[in-house]
């Protein structure tokens, strides 16, 4: 396989539903949350049509049901860099929900060791600051049905699951697996972006005072935005999508002011 082939195949696997092209818009690479796939992001390209939005897929999952999920939170964020390094043309937004908020880090972190270009804007949503540690200590090595009971109670797992016995041995593994992915510490740095994280008033997970930690993380400037709600708060809040919308654009006029003021 020549190597432009073999770029066009790994992008398919990591951005499944391509990039959306949108004329002059900056594209929003989402990473999904712990059991999560790349296909909860697609409704937000009809929310965000100024958006070019690109979700990613961790391996273990959906079209990549056939790889093993990942074992290193390390590896996946060098993974991920790795993957959208080509599609970095242009400035571009990266937002992480719960598990993918602390890769989005790693994969700051990873992009800024490699001499990469990092985000305009880093949105960290349901998910404390990284070095914050988990509320529900093990929650990966709960018995089974304290583990169903955890699933059920953050929502991020529709009811037909459990009530399909073979579709929830299929994908109650892979949530251990991303469970104990998040787990993983990671090295401190500072970010070279403006970051705001997204925390649910009612987000057992993540309170808002462990996502204001968030603030540690930048040399940029920092901002907490707080909905009502549960760790789902971006599926059961209409206000979350309008707050993202409005902080997409207004990082996007404040960066292209800059750009015009530079000498």
């Amino acid at each position: 396989m020549s190597p432009n082939a073999n770029t066009l195949t790994q992008q398919a696997c990591w951005f499944p539903f391509g990039h959306d092209p949108v004329p002059g818009a900056k594209k929003l690479f989402c990473l999904p949350f712990a059991g999560g796939g790349a296909s909860f992001f697609l409704s937000w390209r009809r929310s965000l049509p100024g958006v070019s939005v690109v979700p990613v897929q961790y391996p273990g999952r959906e079209n990549r049901l056939q790889e093993e999920p990942p074992r290193n939170l390390k590896k996946l964020a060098d993974d991920v860099a790795q993957a959208m390094i080509p599609l970095l043309d242009e400035p571009y937004f990266l937002l992480g929900y719960s598990l993918g908020a602390k890769l989005a880090y790693a994969v700051c972190q990873r992009l800024q060791s490699m001499g990469a270009p990092e985000p305009t804007l880093l949105i960290a949503a349901a998910h404390g600051a990284p070095d914050c540690p988990p509320l529900i200590c093990d929650a990966a090595d709960l018995p089974e049905p304290e583990f169903r009971q955890l699933v059920r109670q953050y929502g991020g797992v529709p009811d037909i699951v459990f009530q399909d016995p073979e579709l929830a041995n299929m994908l109650l593994p892979i949530l251990r697996s991303d469970m104990r992915l998040a787990a993983q510490p990671l090295d401190f740095g500072l970010l070279n972006c403006p970051l705001i994280a997204y925390a649910g008033t009612a987000d057992s997970a993540a309170m808002p005072d462990a996502v204001a930690q968030w603030a540690r993380y930048t040399q940029r400037s920092f901002q907490l935005r707080c909905f009502e709600g549960g760790h789902f708060f971006a599926r059961t809040n209409p206000e979350f999508m309008k707050s993202l919308a409005d902080d997409l654009l207004t990082c996007e006029r404040e960066s292209d002011q800059a750009i015009c003021a530079s000498p």
